[in-house]
Order: C-alpha cells, then structure tokens, then sequence
C-alpha cells in the first residue's frame, strides 16, 4: 500500500469539509433572482458543484449540468468546463475510496461484474469512456477501480480527461442555448 492511496480517504474529508463550507457561504448570501444567483457563484461555484455532484454514492447528481447553467448565464465556458473537470475526478474519489476499502456492497448489482471485467482489461479506457458520457456505470467503474487496486494516479487522470471532455460539452451546449435558458429562469418564456 503507498502512502498515495492510504491518504485519499483524509483528502477526500478535508476537500468535502472545505466545499460544505464554500457552499454554507454561497447560499447565505444568495441573490433572489436565479440568473444573478448563478453568476455570483462562479467558477468556483462550479468546481464545488462538480465535487458534490460526483461524489454522490449512488446515482450521479448533476454537476456538469452545473457547468451547462453557468456558460449560459455568462461565464466564459472553457473554464466553466474545466472547473468542473477538475472537480468532478475528486468527487468521484469517494466510489474509489470505497472499493479501495473494500466496501464495496455494489458488487451485487446486475452490472457490476461486467464493469470489473471491463477495468481488469481496459482500465484507462473504461475510466475514460464512462466519465466522458452522463451514466450511471461511473459509480460501478469507480468502486471497481478501487477494488482491483487500480493506480489513482492513473484514475485520476483518465477520469480527469473523461469528465473534462463532458464538461466542455455541457458548458459549449449551455453557451449556445444561453438566451433560452435565461429565459426559462427569468420566467420570459
């Protein structure tokens, strides 16, 4: 066991305690109209929701949706893409935690044993595929991953590819669309 990966249980708490207290901040002083809501929280904002909306244990919340809203409402959505990119591979470090600790009660879902098979022969690209398209299979890949002891340097990164690559595309769709979805939150349409 490497000194790497028998601390990212610490990290992980030490970076969800930092987001719960970033988000506490951001909805006390929340502006009353949703446009400007969205604005005032930025990019760091986005990265926070990119934590959170990954690090959910079961079903993926919507971070990179999150990314979407946020190039809509007028953040540049390059870096709208990459915040949540780079946020998202540290939520999912919960789902590796958890397999690397060999809690892995997942195990017993229909899919689960497909996916295993899948990171035993191809880890990067799995890791890379499933984070790269809106799944469920990212929880069973992650858990997986840390089961098989899989590198988490090398998770990291390929996950990190993947979820930016989808993040891109969520904010690029939230950028074209951005008049109609203001005006869904405005309530103008």
């Amino acid at each position: 066991v490497t000194g790497v990966q028998t601390c990212a249980l610490p990290i992980f708490l030490l970076i969800l305690g930092a987001a719960a207290i970033v988000l506490i901040t951001i909805f006390e002083q929340r502006p009353q109209h949703p446009v400007e809501y969205a604005r005032s929280i930025g990019y760091g904002g986005v990265f926070v929701m990119g934590i959170i909306g990954s690090a959910s244990p079961i079903w993926p919340l919507p971070g990179s949706w999150a990314a979407g809203l946020a190039a809509a409402f007028g953040l540049n959505p390059i870096v709208v893409g990459l915040a949540a990119g780079l946020g998202e591979p540290i939520g999912e470090l919960s789902g590796y935690t958890a397999g690397y600790g060999g809690q892995i009660a997942i195990n017993k879902w229909k899919r689960y044993a497909q996916i295993e098979g899948w990171m035993r022969r191809r880890g990067g690209i799995t890791i890379f595929v499933v984070s790269a398209i809106p799944n469920f299979f990212i929880k069973l890949a992650t858990v997986a991953a840390g089961a098989l002891r899989y590198p988490i340097w090398r998770f990291f990164l390929f996950c990190w590819a993947g979820k930016t690559l989808k993040s891109l595309g969520f904010a690029a769709v939230g950028y074209a669309f951005s008049d109609w979805l203001i005006g869904v939150f405005e309530g103008t349409l």
